[in-house]
Order: C-alpha cells, then structure tokens, then sequence
C-alpha cells in the first residue's frame, strides 16, 4: 500500500450510523462537533499493479499501472475526550449499544461483544473533518480498536484506530455545528473493585483497557457491480481475532502480593469493576453523574510485576477476560450520560 497521508482535527459527527456501506450519512446527520487536541492522522492507501517485468512489453521497465485496491486508515491519538463521544465509540466498536433511561433522567448504554452469528459485519457511519479549511467526509467507518486510559489525576483518555472505504469527497454548503462545552471524565472519582471487594478502590492508580473488534480487512473486498467500484471494500467483516487487554497500575497493601501471585498461578477468575465519573447531569433527579463502568465479570490475571517506589510496593497486572454467560462475552460497558437518547437510532 502506498500511504498519502493528511491530518485533521475538527470532527462533525452523528449518533447515528449510515443505514448501509456506500450510503453516507447526509450534511444533517452530522450535528456534533469536536474539536481534538492532538489531530487525527489519515491515510488514504492505494495498492497498484505494474507491468514491469510482464512478457510482450520489451524491456523489463514499467509502462502501465493501476489500482489493485485503496482504502482508508485513521488514528484518534488518545487523549482526553468527552464521554458522549466514547460513548460513541464503544458502541461503533461493538456494533451495539442498548440504551434506557434511569429514573434520574440519565440514558445509560451498555456496549458489548456480539456473536459473529448475530453481527458477522462491523456497523459503519460518516465523519465530516476539515483540513486546511476544506471541509470533506469520511464514509463507512468502522471502530477497528479501541484504547480507554486513565492515569493519576487526569482526565479519562480515549483513542483509536479506525477505517474508511473512501473520502467522499467535499462538503458542499455544510455549516459546521456550534461548539458546547465538553464533558469529561477522571481517574480519580468512581469504583474500583475486585471480587466484590470494594475497599480497593484507594489503590488503584491507572488502568489501561485496549479493545480490538476482529475486523479483517483482507475478506473487506467482494464481487462490485461496477468496475469502478472494484478498489473499494464493500464490507467490514468481523472474525473471531477479537480481543481484550486491561492493564492495572496498583499500591499494594498487606496480603495483595500473595493473593495476586495464587490467583495468577490458578488461573482463579473473579469480577473486575472500573469506572470514571465526571459532572453532575444537569436536569436530574436524584442527582446523577457522567460515567464509564468497565465490567469484566471473569478477570484472570496472566501477567504480575512489582517493584518499590518511594518505599510503597507497586504491582502492575495485566488482565483477560473468560468467557461469562450473562454477559455474552468477556467484557460489558456502560455509559451514562444526558443527552444521546440512543445511539444507532435508525438500527
């Protein structure tokens, strides 16, 4: 593939997704703006063929070339974004998101893997993005990966990586949406739990969730109807190279080292819950708060280290997930936030 790369860091996005791959969500769709601290990095790929060394050309140089096949690939650099947009995100990921709204007046959505026999494709939708001043779209994203950070006093960081069929071309008398303040998540407020054991909340001090959606891009490419359609994917196929890692940062206290040591020698599996809050949601009642909730019902630790620092002993632990009945999977996320009703509303 050979890269030609742009950037971009102003985003009009939708809660909703495109009703199907070609069919690009239209200028009123994108009502959400975003502006990003760190740019989106975007490359539009090609693939070409050459007849250089082919019989009858009479020279072994290249006379002739083509597409094969193109594409796009972008990164969202992590970093910190607001919770409606992970929201966002987590949903695309998973191609999935089941929302409700609490007695508070908060929507809650809950994202999850689903079983390839029920979602066998990712879900895709159209991001406007302006370079330069030039305003175009990108159309049938798919969520690839996924990373969710949070690190001592700083705000909840997201980012990934993602891909597009095309760009789709300028944006012809689109009027970017009005900014409005963003809110934010952070590290330090919510839960932290183990087992059930919520008095380890105080130890944790960052945790990293990366999250890959099993997308294979070789099998994106199918039989087009017309020939100048040929170079373009026509799906974005889920397989089972689905994938899991959440990586703790902790301060040990007396027992944990043991516990942990047992624990990742017997492959003992138990309930992990981490979440972040952010501000209070205006208009509800009783009070409630922005949040992410990650729940990893069957937590196996596979990986323990430790040292000391400033004499407090640290343990750092990387974690999977088994496979849990309730939860159809390895993982649940929740979100709750005050103004997405739902995301994927055309399902």
């Amino acid at each position: 593939m050979a890269p030609v790369q742009r950037t971009a860091s102003k985003i009009a996005w939708s809660v909703e997704k495109q009703d199907s791959f070609g069919s690009p969500l239209s200028n009123a769709d994108l009502t959400r703006f975003l502006k990003l601290q760190e740019p989106i990095v975007i490359d539009e790929s090609a693939e070409h063929w050459t007849d250089r060394g082919m019989i009858g050309t009479g020279h072994d140089w290249e006379t002739q070339r083509g597409r094969i096949r193109q594409y796009v690939r972008f990164e969202i650099p992590v970093q910190p974004l607001p919770v409606d947009f992970i929201g966002y995100l987590l949903a695309l990921l998973f191609s999935y998101d089941s929302s409700q709204q609490l007695g508070s007046g908060a929507y809650e959505h809950t994202s999850r893997f689903q079983s390839l026999g029920t979602r066998p494709e990712a879900y895709v939708t159209t991001f406007a993005v302006q370079e330069d001043g030039n305003d175009y779209y990108l159309q049938d994203i798919a969520c690839a990966s996924l990373t969710l950070r949070g690190e001592g006093s700083n705000r909840c960081e997201a980012g990934g990586s993602f891909l597009a069929s095309r760009i789709g071309g300028t944006l012809s008398g689109y009027s970017w949406p009005e900014a409005s303040p963003l809110r934010y998540l952070y590290n330090y407020a919510g839960t932290f739990s183990i087992g059930g054991d919520s008095g380890k909340r105080a130890q944790l001090r960052s945790f990293e969730l990366t999250l890959e959606s099993g997308i294979n891009t070789g099998l994106a490419w199918r039989k087009a109807a017309a020939e100048a359609e040929r170079i373009y994917p026509c799906v974005w196929p889920y397989t089972p190279e689905r994938n899991l890692a959440l990586g703790l940062t902790m301060l040990a206290e007396s027992g944990d080292l043991a516990d942990f040591r047992i624990a990742q020698q017997e492959g003992t599996a138990s309930e992990m819950i981490i979440s972040c809050l952010g501000e209070k949601i205006s208009g509800t009642s009783p009070d409630d708060f922005d949040e992410i909730e990650i729940t990893v019902p069957q937590a196996v630790c596979t990986r323990l280290d430790y040292g000391y620092d400033d004499g407090l002993l640290h343990l750092d632990l990387d974690i999977q997930g088994a496979w849990h009945e309730a939860t159809g999977g390895p993982l649940s996320v929740k979100t709750v936030e005050g103004s997405v009703s739902g995301y994927f509303p055309t399902g």
